[in-house]
């Protein structure tokens, strides 16, 4: 019985690389690509894939590759899709053209991820980001013409000469779109970016508590369920590939750096492009020990509204009663699941609990 039901692609490359991103990406080649997609699909071959629930295609962006390639790594995955309930593409709004959506749509993908991460001009153009509000709008609008309707956005909080007004605007014009989910994470600064280069630091977090205030506020008062510490959807479009992750589910990587999840071990692939077309694909392993599952599951399940069962942590039964008391844990039908205070402070939940 084939235990896995979820399969993640990265698709490394890039057309011009964010001043914030830390992810495994690549300044797009063609012949670098091209060599790409053929190790992917041996690496694909390499594992026992079918009957799958989900597939996610992240990156990096996957909608940098040419339309002739990006037809190809469709094509690529249609082996394993058949019968998929949720597919879903990462997408920058200055490549998602008409004739890929046409592609996505015929290949049966019914989800698209735009990275938007703020409709400030401004903000974007010092991000070295690509593209305008109005060709999200595009995008958007092109995907709904084509009967995509799941539709999530991503924004980032704290970003450089961010504030409250602006995060308050971008959610105003991000509602107008009326997607089915919006995902809102903090602006992390890692050593090798751009960002660091230039000195710029995190929001503080007291600030990003306060950005995190308003898109609670906003967001639900627009029929947006809080499901996860950043993730917000409209009722039954929560992210079901997502939600593997945050169940402590098995799960495929496939692709550069990708992380997978299989039976008793959990992996890492290699982030050197060298080695990766040299089928050297895994780069590290780790046992999961019974112990380490209850770990895993304890730090992942709490992420969500659907919670951890209590029965994995009962013998915490005075600190979860006094988080209870605190109004950062919530009791109901077994599952101790975190309020929205509780998912603010979700790192000195999970230490307690540990």
């Amino acid at each position: 019985m084939n235990k896995v039901k979820s399969l993640y692609i990265h698709i490394p490359f890039c057309t011009n690389i964010c001043d914030y991103c830390d992810f495994t990406k690549l300044q797009y080649f063609r012949n670098f690509a091209e060599k790409y997609l053929i190790a992917l699909k041996d690496e694909l071959n390499s594992y026992p894939i079918k009957n799958l629930k989900t597939i996610y295609v992240g990156g990096g962006t996957p909608t940098a590759l040419d339309d002739d390639l990006f037809e190809e790594l469709l094509k690529i995955i249609s082996i394993y899709s058949e019968g998929v309930k949720e597919y879903t593409f990462e997408a920058n709004p200055e490549s998602l053209s008409p004739f890929k959506i046409s592609l996505l749509k015929k290949y049966g993908v019914n989800r698209i991820s735009i990275g938007v991460q703020t409709t400030n001009q401004k903000i974007l153009d010092n991000l070295n980001r690509r593209h305008s509000f109005s060709q999200v709008i595009q995008a958007v609008e092109c995907l709904k013409n084509n009967g995509i309707e799941n539709i999530n956005i991503d924004l980032i909080l704290g970003l450089p000469h961010a504030s409250k007004k602006i995060l308050r605007q971008d959610l105003t014009n991000i509602l107008k779109l009326e997607p089915k989910h919006i995902s809102c994470y903090g602006l992390t600064i890692h050593s090798h970016t751009a960002l660091f280069n230039k000195g710029f630091k995190e929001p503080n977090e007291d600030d990003l508590r306060l950005y995190y205030d308003i898109v609670e506020e906003i967001l639900v008062a627009n029929g947006f369920i809080h499901y996860e510490v950043s993730n917000w959807a409209k009722n039954g479009y929560q992210s079901e590939h997502n939600m593997t992750y945050w169940r402590n589910e098995q799960y495929y990587g496939i692709g550069l750096g990708a992380s997978g999840y299989i039976g008793e071990t959990r992996y890492k692939n290699t982030t050197n492009l060298s080695k990766y077309l040299a089928r050297a694909f895994v780069g590290d392993k780790e046992f999961v020990s019974n112990n380490d599952k209850i770990t895993y599951q304890i730090m992942l399940n709490l992420r969500t509204i659907e919670g951890l069962d209590v029965s994995i942590v009962k013998h915490k039964h005075k600190e979860i009663t006094e988080m209870i008391d605190r109004n950062l844990l919530k009791l109901e039908n077994n599952r101790v699941f975190p309020t929205y205070e509780g998912m603010m402070v979700l790192d000195s939940i999970i230490l307690k609990l540990l």
